[in-house]
């Protein structure tokens, strides 16, 4: 209500022995769009609504975990539902779904996902299924895209050049930021490195601290950061979280290697939190938003919108 997200009405069809109207809580006429952020990880499958501009959610609900890219669809469709329906907002509101989930995936609205963490089926365009299921345009992004827009974002962080390797969660996530920005391969893909030839399964041995965890970093930087001769690597997430001591016994072994664009690789943890990559998800989802709305609107009744806010 302070956010004026929300406006009280009076229920006039509402009848009691108190002889006043009921009110009742309804969006706000002037908060005509929306977008649904799925969340979409080991830990967490949810649905949250947000009114653009509003970082603060408007509804949010958790969804029990499928395997299949037509359950995953059905469940989001029947979330927007219920959400729409318990916050009294028209569904034709909703207008993008942004996607943050751990897969190996052509990052957009038709890209092709290859393979997914949390999902059986492989060479998918899941952004398609959703869209056809919902009728809302879809967009899909690996989650880890919202820790290397959190790390470019954040200025005292260093990402002019750097390798980045986020780790956690049973997944391992590759970033590369080349003079500042965030490099994506053919199609937007996320860049992907768990096929990387480690003896040990690279994805295995960096998604979870065990016992060649230490190993595959070193084996990581070694072979990664040489082939844009980046000496700024930068390690997210929790599987280091609690083992810092590693980075530095990892750090050392490489000043032993012959190749001397090893020898002064500065290895530091930065520790991007959920809620850091949720805020930068929420971002994007405005993004999409205003991608979806321009051809159905003038610049200026997007301008009037927005002022309204």
């Amino acid at each position: 209500l302070e956010a004026k997200l929300i406006d009280k009405h009076e229920d006039t069809d509402y009848k009691s022995n108190l002889g006043r109207p009921r009110q009742i809580l309804k969006i706000s006429d002037n908060m005509q769009y929306c977008t649904v952020l799925i969340v979409h990880t080991l830990s967490d499958f949810s649905a949250h609504v947000f009114v653009y501009g509003h970082k603060k959610e408007l509804a949010s609900t958790p969804l029990p975990h499928v395997k299949s890219a037509k359950e995953f669809a059905r469940t989001i469709d029947i979330a927007i539902d219920t959400l729409t329906k318990n916050c009294f907002i028209n569904r034709a509101l909703i207008k993008s779904i942004v996607i943050a989930t751990h897969a190996t995936v052509e990052q957009g609205e038709t890209g092709i996902m290859y393979r997914n963490n949390n999902l059986d089926d492989v060479n998918i365009m899941l952004g398609q299924i959703v869209y056809k299921q919902t009728k809302i345009r879809t967009f899909i992004y690996n989650f880890a895209y919202g820790t290397l827009l959190k790390l470019k974002n954040t200025l005292e962080i260093d990402t002019e050049n750097a390798l980045v390797i986020n780790n956690g969660e049973g997944s391992v996530a590759l970033g590369i930021f080349l003079n500042g920005d965030i490099q994506l391969g053919k199609n937007n893909s996320f860049p992907e490195c768990s096929h990387l030839p480690y003896p040990h399964g690279f994805e295995k041995s960096l998604g979870v601290f065990g016992e060649h965890t230490e190993d595959a970093l070193f084996f990581a930087i070694s072979v990664m950061a040489p082939i844009y001769n980046l000496s700024n690597v930068i390690i997210t997430g929790n599987c280091f979280k609690e083992h810092l001591d590693t980075l530095e016994r990892v750090k050392d072994k490489l000043k032993e290697q012959r190749d001397p664009r090893l020898h002064n690789i500065e290895l530091s943890y930065r520790r991007i939190t959920l809620k850091d990559c949720l805020e930068e998800m929420i971002y994007l989802s405005f993004d999409t938003l205003v991608d979806v709305l321009n051809p159905q609107m003038t610049k200026q009744n997007l301008q009037t919108i927005v002022s309204k806010i």
